[in-house]
């Protein structure tokens, strides 16, 4: 069968791969000039032909378009029930098991093909500061491992062992777990390692082409509209298509009918020179009741402390301004590694960035039977790329899926 892949991130070169292992054509589209371009750190800016079809979809007019937004804001909850399949448990345990069958996947997939999953993997380190918290999370231990996570839990002194850079805030840590395999690593490596073997086995990859307009004709995806590297108007049919173009999914599902309810966060980036590089952590830290992710960055100017933070975009409205949200993160930065970085040359950034209602990436079917959903607006990709490429491809290709997981249903 053709099967035309929308967008060539992580995501969209894993389920081609996996397509094509269960022997289908596969053609992936992208706007940039490399697959998967943004996890191998080669994204650019946006062309002005790209800019020009971003607007070149049918859109509502801009009044009618905030009304619908108002109204699928108020029932954003209502529609993740209605549409789609909805989660029987906490959206969380769906996520871990897909990071599961992910890590799974991944594993086959080095084995079986020979790819490399990058050098960087150093782990993850949750820190909790808070001992009843804590508790929770060791009552909660065998229900985690259940469900394939394979974290460890550590004690305060142990952690230590792990990250000699928290002996400053032993004091406050009550405890932590350790994932040994950190899934949100820098997969620039194995990116390129799977976009070798698509191309080794076949899939064709369209770079510098936008995605214009889905066409519907007789209740199916007759074609899609894009635009070349010149600028020039094309089109390109399949028998089937998958939309993994992120974000940029929403406008041209909605434009189908395939509702694709979203919520709106605010992610706050802290950055500062390191003080004393010997005091830095090493392993990427989250800080469970702080809600900070700390991550050790190079610069040509020298290693820095990256502190990110993400909040409900509509709670962060009516909340403290960034101002003294930023200043918060400082502060938490400076209880839990005091010492480490210097806070009066801190830089801040703010995004905003869109993700669904239940936190869950978008993959299954839609009410059109040749267009499935492999995307996950404002998430990590990495955590569920392998599981979920090979997840969409068993369900174009008329199998059931091996995971047990909320897969969307027309």
């Amino acid at each position: 069968m053709r099967v035309v892949v929308l967008g060539a991130g992580l995501l969209g070169v894993t389920s081609a791969y996996y397509l094509q292992q269960l022997g289908h054509e596969v053609t992936v589209v992208d706007r940039h000039a490399t697959p998967a371009a943004k996890a191998r750190g080669m994204a650019t800016t946006a062309s002005p032909h790209a800019l020009r079809a971003a607007g070149a979809a049918p859109r509502r007019g801009k009044k009618l378009s905030r009304l619908c937004d108002g109204i699928r804001r108020g029932l954003s909850r209502l529609m993740d029930r209605a549409v789609g399949t909805p989660p029987k448990r906490d959206p969380l345990d769906h996520l871990v098991r897909l990071a599961a069958y992910s890590r799974k996947s991944a594993r086959a997939l080095r084995e079986e093909a020979g790819v490399s999953h990058g050098s960087r993997s150093t782990g993850l380190l949750n820190l909790y500061t808070d001992a009843d918290a804590f508790r929770v999370r060791i009552a909660g231990a065998t229900h985690w491992s259940s469900l394939g996570c394979e974290e460890r839990l550590l004690s305060a002194d142990e952690a230590l062992v792990v990250e000699p850079a928290l002996k400053a805030m032993r004091s406050r840590l009550a405890g932590a777990t350790y994932a040994l395999e950190d899934p949100a690593r820098d997969p620039a490596q194995f990116a390129a390692s799977l976009v070798f073997l698509c191309r080794a086995a076949g899939v064709r990859f369209m770079t510098r082409h936008t995605v214009v307009a889905l066409k519907e004709r007789d209740g199916r995806i007759d074609h899609v509209e894009l635009l070349d590297a010149a600028g020039q108007p094309t089109t390109l049919r399949g028998q089937a298509y998958v939309l993994a173009l992120g974000a940029s999914s929403v406008p041209h599902a909605e434009d189908l009918g395939i509702d694709m309810p979203l919520r709106f966060v605010r992610e706050y980036i802290v950055t500062m020179p390191l003080l004393n590089p010997a005091l830095a952590p090493r392993i990427p830290l989250r800080d469970r009741q702080g809600k900070l992710r700390i991550t050790r960055i190079e610069s040509p100017s020298g290693d820095q402390l990256r502190v990110q933070a993400i909040v409900q975009a509509g709670l962060d409205e009516e909340a403290e301004p960034d101002s003294d949200r930023f200043r918060a993160i400082v502060r938490r930065t400076e209880m839990l590694l005091p010492g480490v970085a210097d806070a009066a040359r801190a830089s801040f950034d703010t995004a905003m960035q869109a993700s669904s209602t239940n936190r869950l990436p978008m993959i299954g079917k839609t009410r059109l039977p040749n267009l499935f959903l492999n995307t996950a607006p404002g998430t990590r990709t990495w955590v569920h790329a392998c599981g979920a490429g090979k997840s969409i491809a068993r369900i174009v290709s008329g199998l059931r899926p091996e995971l047990d997981f909320a897969f969307r249903r027309p």
